[in-house]
């Protein structure tokens, strides 16, 4: 893998510590930056001086350094890592305590961790996720052969090589060391509290089966964007982890296939005996999962013509930005075996990747991707030309999210004054397309009305009192939440008045057809009986004009949030985790 060099940065720009450190071993490595800091220490990125190589360097916190029996440990502990050999694994090249700071050397590997990849990206497509599952599980089985269990695996922990799209595992033996530490619950386990197995959390004997247990909530985050088990007290979290059921990745994410979904659930049992008995095993069958996924998955690579057909749609799309409303997304048919036989091209990721760097959204890049077939398309796409019949639903794009509808009313005499409909979509819509949403807003009601924006929150009215609509839009947490309320009480009071007027004609009216058509001599009992009728009908016909004036607004309402669903939904960055 060949390594960019990093200019090194100016040492005054370091903290204390980090400059102190950078100093200790600056006759042998370069400090180049902070890669990422954690309960158990702090990475740096640093040059070799002597080997020319880009390595990443972890320390043990001062705190812990301290103390003669953690420092000796960690040493042993990472020296007996790093005689590990396996391509899953990253490789330890030494430790060394140098004038008080205690740290290891391993490999740089270029790329993202799986925790970011899943933050970014959201829930991956299930052929990525067995074939990184499937690597991690080697290197397990690698490990437990030899007698070592991580105890700390968790999607933090496992980096994705940049170029071979390789899992691979890290931090070997730091848990073990942790727990040896007085820092266990505040430094390092409040940071792998979703990830730890029943036997962690209730401190009885743990063997292999307990890293597949943790591998197993790396699989459903990475398959469904959220954690089995999740809550705000981290001792909400451990609690579930001993008495709660995992939920099934079927009834989380319905679309991942169900032999990867039932491996994932296997190694989320409670009790060890009832997942895989071995990482071996594991592997074996993730190996047949992705074997059946990697089929009909999309080509990892394409021709340069293909890449720069993909470039040029993306800018394309960009361009059009705010002129033309972007395109349903047609998926093109793949010529499959073509794909299969080609063996060299440029890796979809290092397309999608080059249109980023070179300024293009995101989105615009995912657009292109998925019309040409090669990434999941998020909505059950059309398809440019149909392999059979399909049913006339089949190829409609997902609708909008139904939200639930409120009537307020005037408690004593239950005349509507307000319909409310509030909806919430998956992801959060960014500040740069507020404008778009604010145009549907105004093209709806045919006024600019009076906007009121803090950050990517959004609030909007317009309209006179009594027939005001109001909006209003929330990103929080990785969802969207769209509420609309629409005032009736200009109408209500208008279909008041015009029940009024109307009874009153029909009064005079029945009450004149009882006494000269009916023949009713007594005018009271005619007057009396005028009035009833003429009441109830009135009463009758008003509230059917009602029902409709109110359906008609509830359905204007709704379609409303549907347009503003959408177009959150369309735009919306993956929601963090």
């Amino acid at each position: 893998m060949t390594a960019i060099e990093i200019p090194t940065p100016d040492p005054r720009t370091f903290d204390d510590a980090t400059r102190a450190f950078a100093e200790a071993i600056a006759d042998r490595y370069a400090l180049k930056r902070m890669l990422g800091r954690g309960g158990m220490g702090v990475v740096y990125l640093a040059r070799d001086l002597r080997l020319d190589r880009l390595v990443a360097i972890k320390t043990l916190p001062a705190e812990l350094a301290r103390d003669a029996a953690v420092r000796e440990r960690f040493l042993r502990e990472t020296r007996t890592a790093g005689a590990m050999n396996h391509p899953s694994i990253v490789p330890i090249f030494g430790a060394d305590e140098v004038d008080g700071h205690v740290f290891f050397v391993m490999a740089y590997v270029g790329g993202d961790s799986l925790a970011v990849r899943t933050r970014v990206h959201g829930p991956l497509e299930p052929a990525a996720v067995a074939r990184y599952l499937r690597d991690v599980a080697s290197a397990l089985d690698h490990a437990h052969r030899r007698g070592t269990i991580h105890r700390d695996i968790k999607a933090e922990n496992i980096l994705i090589e940049r170029e071979g799209d390789r899992a691979l595992v890290t931090d070997f033996g730091i848990a073990r060391l942790a727990e040896a530490s007085p820092l266990t619950v505040t430094g390092q386990l409040l940071g792998t509290v979703h990830y730890v197995s029943p036997e962690q959390v209730s401190g009885t004997a743990i063997d292999a089966r307990s890293d597949l247990y943790s591998l197993g909530v790396v699989g459903f985050l990475a398959l469904t964007g959220r954690f089995p088990f999740d809550a705000e007290v981290a001792s909400a979290v451990l609690v579930a982890h001993v008495t709660k059921p995992a939920p099934p990745v079927a009834t989380v994410a319905p679309g991942v296939p169900a032999a990867l979904a039932a491996i994932i659930d296997r190694c989320l049992q409670k009790d060890p005996a009832h997942r895989y008995a071995s990482a071996a095993e594991l592997a074996a069958a993730l190996e047949g999962a992705h074997g059946a996924l990697d089929r009909a998955a999309p080509p990892t690579t394409v021709s340069t013509t293909e890449a720069h057909a993909v470039w040029k749609r993306a800018a394309e799309l960009q361009a059009a930005t705010g002129i033309v409303p972007r395109p349903e997304i047609v998926v093109q048919e793949r010529d499959e075996a073509k794909d299969r036989a080609r063996v060299d091209g440029v890796a979809v990721r290092v397309v999608r990747d080059a249109a980023l760097e070179a300024g293009i959204d995101e989105r615009y890049v995912e657009h292109a991707l998925q019309e040409r077939g090669l990434v999941p398309t998020a909505r059950p796409p059309r398809r440019s030309v149909p392999a059979a019949p399909a049913a006339p639903d089949a190829t409609a794009a997902a609708p909008s999210p139904v939200g639930t509808t409120e009537t307020r009313r005037v408690r004593w005499i239950r005349l509507p004054t307000d319909v409310v409909h509030e909806v919430t979509v998956d992801g959060e819509v960014p500040a740069r397309d507020v404008e778009l949403l604010l145009s549907v807003l105004r093209e709806e009601s045919g006024r600019m009305g009076r906007t009121l924006a803090k950050t990517r929150e959004l609030a909007w009215r317009s309209g006179w009192p009594g027939s005001r609509i109001e909006a209003s839009i929330v990103p929080h947490e990785g969802r969207t939440t769209i509420r609309l309320e629409r005032s009736v009480r200009r109408r209500t009071l208008g279909a008041l008045l015009g029940t009024l007027a109307f009874g009153g004609f029909a009064w005079m009216l029945t009450t004149v057809f009882l006494i000269e058509g009916m023949g009713i001599n007594d005018e009271a009992v005619a007057v009396m009986g005028g009035f009833v009728i003429a009441g109830a009908a009135s009463v009758k016909l008003g509230g059917i004009a009602l029902r409709r004036l109110l359906g008609r607004v509830e359905d204007r309402v709704r379609s409303l949030a549907g347009r503003l669903a959408d177009r959150v939904r369309d735009r919306a960055l993956p929601p963090p985790r």
